[in-house]
């Protein structure tokens, strides 16, 4: 069967840009190559895209197409004395090399872009779950300033955190205001927790703290020995409401927190 009479179709031809074939077909392509424009263009072009990739995932050249497998120097060389192992042996140590580098890059890349964001929740929800064990249990001191001084309870933790602070309304759960505290985080980051009491003494509390512009609204659980805590971020601020009750419970009134803290911000008009 001669070259000619091996049919060659656009999968082919990706699968040759891709170092994918056998030897038979690989003959073959570079022989349509030879003798057809078109194709020589279109396999161009794919090698150029295949090459900016490489370039958009390191500073350095090594990752161009090499010079024998240059769609220019196959359609510009008549003769070659480079046996077709020799190429396809070629091919795929490319293929290897780009392979081993650009995972190498990508794995990398996203490690740095997630690892200090789940650092940060990790750190964030620990805090708040260490708080409330400390504080809500306290029967003369739970809180730095009572709900009696509610309005002076907000405007001094608003500026101390940087951040208008709204508290919200959970009478609907059973819970009303115990008051609230100024606390350290991580690297001496200011916090706001507020503290809430049902009538059976059952308490609650909501963490408020600038975060580091990590945006993920999604609803995060966290359970430590018997304390629950279900945690969220948006540009600015993170949240993280913690308490020793059912799961379900908590994320109902997690849930209605942030409704009404989304309702103060497209107010705001944020």
């Amino acid at each position: 069967m001669s070259q000619e009479d091996i049919d060659i179709q656009e999968h082919d031809l990706h699968a040759y840009v891709d170092q994918q074939l056998s030897a038979k077909k690989v003959k073959a392509v570079e022989a349509l190559i030879l003798k057809n424009p078109k194709i020589a263009a279109k396999i161009q072009q794919w090698q150029q895209q295949n090459d900016l990739i490489s370039q958009h995932f390191s500073k350095t050249k090594s990752n161009e197409i090499p010079t024998l497998l240059d769609i220019n120097t196959l359609t510009t060389k008549q003769h070659h004395n480079t046996t077709v192992p020799t190429i396809l042996w070629r091919y795929a140590l490319a293929a290897s090399l780009f392979l081993m580098m650009s995972s190498g890059i990508i794995g990398w890349y996203l490690h740095d872009i997630l690892q200090p964001k789940q650092q940060y929740q990790m750190s964030f929800v620990n805090s708040a779950i260490s708080a409330y064990n400390v504080f809500s249990v306290e029967v003369l001191h739970p809180v730095e300033v009572s709900a009696h001084k509610k309005d002076h309870l907000i405007a001094w933790l608003s500026e101390r955190i940087n951040h208008p602070l709204k508290v919200p309304e959970l009478k609907q759960y059973g819970y009303k205001l115990l008051g609230g505290r100024l606390l350290a985080m991580k690297k001496g980051r200011p916090a706001a927790q507020l503290m809430f009491e049902n009538n059976t003494g059952q308490r609650i509390t909501l963490l408020v703290s600038k975060n580091p512009a990590y945006n993920d609204h999604a609803f995060l659980f966290k359970n430590e020995d018997k304390t629950n805590a279900f945690y969220w971020m948006d540009a600015t601020i993170a949240y993280s409401v913690s308490g020793k009750i059912q799961r379900d419970k908590l994320q109902s009134v997690s849930e209605g927190i942030y409704q009404q803290i989304t309702a103060t911000q497209q107010l705001a008009g944020r």
